[in-house]
């Protein structure tokens, strides 16, 4: 791999593709390679010349493997299976969607506007939902450190015909996405009284709070409604005060 200090590695993104195939993401910090692996096997592969890119999400959609990167293309990996030894390996990575081009925004008051991307399947398309963060620098310039209680959520919906990605202003009244770096995922709450057309999100980046930072007494933890803009806290009793429980924070669904 082109990432030599093994003792950061750490899983951003595990994907069960089938009882088969297993692919993650590995890295360090926002930095990252896809692996594969077949369930039970002794080692990961990996394409040694792929350079390390800043994926953002990985999505298992319609029998194939799809990573969205930073700049918001949606690449397309293929797979195959060494001739030698039979196990799984990227065999290509093509490009679906080119995306527009994002750059963060750096403001007078050591703020600026940073975002993150997730892949979630909802009603049988691929959406992408970008969320903008506020964020502060302090004076060191090392760490940022959010602003609490400041997020817009936009969604789009992946049009494979045209390669591009299309806003759109519902995902569903009775859809409900859940994001999380872990896992993301469209739940119907309708049959218990929940309304859809909601976002509730995590902040569970662990090393890429490097690059956005988290305030660990503020941490976002809360529901976006998508028809009005405005925010709730998904349980207001709840209030992080470490760092490390925030980073274990992680949705749970019941099996289909």
């Amino acid at each position: 791999m082109h990432i030599k200090d093994s003792d950061k590695l750490h899983i951003s993104k595990l994907v069960v593709c089938s009882p088969n195939l297993v692919a993650a993401l590995v890295g360090i910090g926002y930095t990252s390679q896809i692996l594969m692996c077949q369930p039970g096997a002794l080692s990961w592969s990996v394409r040694a010349y792929d350079r390390c890119k800043r994926f953002e999400d990985m999505s298992f959609y319609q029998g194939k493997l799809y990573a969205l990167t930073k700049g918001e293309n949606l690449l397309v990996v293929n797979i195959s299976g060494d001739q030698s030894t039979g196990d799984p390996q990227v065999s290509r990575i093509g490009q679906v969607i080119k995306g527009d081009p994002w750059y963060s925004i750096a403001f007078t008051n050591n703020a600026m506007l940073c975002k993150k991307l997730y892949l979630v399947e909802s009603c049988g398309a691929m959406l992408m939902v970008r969320r903008t963060i506020v964020c502060r620098v302090p004076e060191s310039g090392l760490y940022g450190e959010a602003v609490a209680g400041w997020s817009a959520f936009e969604v789009f919906k992946a049009d494979f015909e045209h390669s591009r990605w299309v806003s759109v202003s519902t995902v569903g009244a009775n859809q409900v996405l859940f994001l999380g770096r872990r896992c993301s995922r469209a739940v119907s709450l309708s049959p218990y009284g929940v309304l859809g057309d909601q976002i509730s999100f995590l902040d569970d980046d662990e090393e890429n709070r490097m690059e956005y930072g988290y305030d660990k007494e503020n941490a976002s933890f809360g529901t976006y409604d998508i028809r009005s803009g405005g925010f709730s806290s998904v349980h207001p009793e709840i209030s992080w005060k470490r760092c490390d429980e925030m980073r274990l924070a992680a949705w749970l669904f019941p099996h289909d």
